[in-house]
């Protein structure tokens, strides 16, 4: 559950057909995506091409995500989220309303993709995440409600993309939405002030999410919220295990920037998918021995995830 320290009183809904008072832009509504806190985005065709366009009650807040889009779509900086298409007003049922269109992003949410293409995939997302939260650290942000449903992977390239910005905050100021699960202070590992270590623990919250079983993180509401059980889940785990390190200092905000941890990772994951070969080897060898059929480890997914790790390395270390 989202909570937010910025309610607002009414979200318009969006008539099937609309045009924007200043641009004249036209647009075709198709159908709701989803409603937040702080507005309703909607999937509309403008022009022939699909958009997404993000309505809310509050301008204000509406602009303040304008302006986080703009600061982090220049050159390689348009990969951290949709790309700003178009800021307008319109008129709802006699009220002013501010809206903004994007770039629709067809993929799916983090959490739905790993379910999909398994656990294998955790450690590789979370590194393309950790480059994308570096660069909106650089220009003075924190996106704050950091969680798998607000992180997707696009359907063409694979690529992670961050998407709801409702919940960004200026750095130093008190962070605007928050999701418990991933919120430090839930955790009793700090406050929710607006800085690169909140988004750093969310991310480390997010991987250990995405890699265990639902039955044994539902069993976590059971428990006192400490990272005690964090860390507990980490030693058990052969798939989290190998990034304790980087995990348990972003627990504990050791971590000055993103591009910090993502090195620490990215080092961790290459080391492990260049001795996947040589482990398959070994099993392939000890199967032929035994007359044990099966592939194992997949040659391919290796192959894949060198390729994967290798072109954000060198696109995206800093």
């Amino acid at each position: 559950m989202t909570m937010s320290f910025n309610q607002s009183p009414h979200i318009p809904s969006l008539p099937r057909q609309f045009q924007g008072k200043w641009n004249k832009k036209s647009y075709h509504v198709l159908r709701e995506l989803g409603r937040g806190a702080n507005g309703a985005v909607y999937l509309t065709t403008q022009g022939g091409v699909k958009r997404a366009v993000k309505v809310g009650a509050e301008g204000m807040d509406i602009l303040m995500e304008v302006n986080v889009l703009k600061s982090v779509q220049q050159g390689r900086d348009s990969q951290v989220g949709p790309l700003l298409c178009d800021v307008d007003d319109l008129v709802i049922d006699g009220k002013p309303c501010t809206f903004y269109a994007m770039e629709y992003l067809e993929g799916e949410q983090l959490d739905r993709y790993i379910r999909q293409s398994g656990v294998d995939w955790v450690a590789v997302m979370i590194v393309q995440l950790l480059a994308r939260l570096h660069v909106l650290h650089k220009h003075g942000w924190v996106f704050g409600d950091l969680k798998p449903e607000n992180v997707m992977v696009t359907k063409s390239s694979k690529q992670v993309r961050l998407i709801d910005f409702g919940g960004v905050t200026k750095q130093g100021n008190a962070v605007r939405q928050f999701t418990e699960e991933y919120d430090r202070a839930y955790w009793h590992a700090g406050d929710r002030k607006a800085e690169i270590s909140y988004d750093l623990f969310s991310a480390a919250v997010m991987m250990v999410r995405l890699a265990v079983d639902p039955q044994t993180w539902k069993s976590s509401h059971s428990e006192t919220r400490h990272t005690v059980w964090l860390c507990d889940i980490i030693r058990k785990s052969d798939g989290l295990y190998p990034y304790r390190v980087p995990l348990l200092k972003a627990f504990h905000g050791k971590y000055s920037t993103a591009g910090e941890m993502r090195a620490e990772m990215l080092e961790i994951l290459k080391d492990l998918t260049v001795a996947a070969p040589q482990k398959q080897k070994h099993i392939q060898k000890q199967k032929r021995t035994s007359g044990a059929g099966g592939m194992g480890i997949s040659g391919l997914f290796v192959a894949s995830l060198l390729l994967l790790a290798g072109t954000l390395y060198y696109a995206w270390f800093m």
